[in-house]
């Protein structure tokens, strides 16, 4: 398939979503909070960022990414409309495009949810909760190992 291969080349060069950067909060070096460099702050301000950018691929606006939604969410990764945050992947190994994919699918899912009032941004409060969600460790789950 043309737009896996064509993602994994845009994977190489650090393209991805949070769900990576927040998986690496939680394993080893730096404990609770941060990576390499990225506080549980730094950390929110990166979801929020690439929610944002999401958002707009759940085209039906139930919360989560199918498959057709993640294909064009792909699409517009490798063509270059949509940049992420770029940061470094869990161990310096980026995933494959598929499985960096389905993390922001995961991720989408849970971002989601605090968008209390579905304005497809996290505001302030938002963020708080997000930046909580961080610090205790309940996005880690979230991050499938590769």
């Amino acid at each position: 398939m043309k737009i896996v291969k064509t993602l994994a080349v845009v994977a190489v060069v650090g393209i991805a979503l949070g769900g990576l950067a927040v998986a690496q909060i939680h394993r080893g070096g730096g404990g609770h909070g941060s990576m390499h460099g990225m506080d549980s702050a730094a950390a929110t301000q990166h979801l929020t960022e690439g929610f944002a950018k999401v958002v707009p691929f759940d085209v039906n606006k139930d919360g989560k990414l199918d498959a057709m939604e993640k294909e064009s969410l792909g699409k517009a990764i490798a063509d270059g409309t949509v940049q992420l945050p770029a940061h470094t992947p869990p161990n310096g190994i980026m995933p494959g495009s598929e499985a960096m994919l389905d993390n922001i699918a995961a991720m989408y899912a849970f971002l989601v949810r605090l968008d209390g009032n579905h304005d497809g941004a996290l505001d302030t409060a938002e963020q708080a909760a997000l930046k909580s969600a961080i610090e205790k460790g309940d996005l880690a789950s979230l991050h499938q190992h590769h």
